[in-house]
C-alpha cells in the first residue's frame, strides 16, 4: 500500500504544475462521449502519436479501448465552462449540447473552436494503477490560430498567451 504522506505530496506537487485542458471525444453506437483530461501528452513524431491517461472510473474508460479512433480536443481559454460541463458527471447527459461539435461518419466528435483538435487512431492501451495509458496515431489535425489555451493550476482554470 502505499504511503499517505507521499501520495498527500505527491498531489500538492501536481496541482503546483499547469496543464492544459483538454476534451477526449469517442462515439460508441452513434451516442458521442467525452471527458475533460489534463494528462495528455505528445510521444513521438515519427510516427505523430500522442498518449492520454485515463482514471478507471471516468465515464469512458471501459470503451474507448473498444473504439477505434479518439480525438484529443485542446481547449482555449474561453472553455472554462465546456471543461467544468465535460468532467462533471452529473452533466452528462448536458455535455454534447454545449459548443459546436463536428462529425464525420462514426467519427469522433470535434470541437468546432478547440485551440487544436486531433483525431487519433487507437494503437495501444496500457493498465497501470487505476489509470489506463491510451496511445494514439494522428491521422488529422486542426489547430486554431489565435494561441490562448485553457489550463489548470492549483484547482483552476486559466489562460495563458505567449508574448508577442
Amino acid at each position: 500500500m502505499a504511503d499517505p504522506d507521499l501520495a498527500d505530496t505527491f498531489r500538492r506537487a501536481m496541482r503546483a504544475i499547469a496543464a492544459t485542458v483538454h476534451i477526449v471525444t469517442i462515439r460508441v453506437d452513434g451516442t458521442p462521449m467525452g471527458i475533460t483530461a489534463t494528462a495528455v501528452s505528445a510521444l513521438a513524431m515519427e510516427p505523430p502519436s500522442l498518449l492520454v491517461c485515463i482514471n478507471e472510473r471516468a465515464s469512458i474508460h471501459q470503451v474507448i479501448g473498444t473504439r477505434t479512433h479518439f480525438c484529443v480536443n485542446a481547449l482555449h481559454r474561453d472553455d472554462a465552462e465546456l471543461a467544468n460541463t465535460f468532467a462533471d458527471h452529473r452533466m452528462r447527459e448536458l455535455r454534447f449540447r454545449t459548443g459546436t461539435w463536428l462529425t464525420d461518419g462514426d467519427g469522433p466528435p470535434r470541437l468546432a473552436h478547440a485551440q487544436a483538435s486531433i483525431v487519433c487512431a487507437l494503437r495501444e492501451e496500457h493498465r497501470f494503477g487505476t489509470h489506463s495509458i491510451f496511445i494514439g496515431e494522428v491521422e488529422s489535425v486542426a489547430v486554431r490560430d489565435d494561441t490562448d489555451p485553457l489550463v489548470y493550476l492549483a484547482g483552476v482554470f486559466g489562460g495563458f498567451s505567449p508574448p508577442a
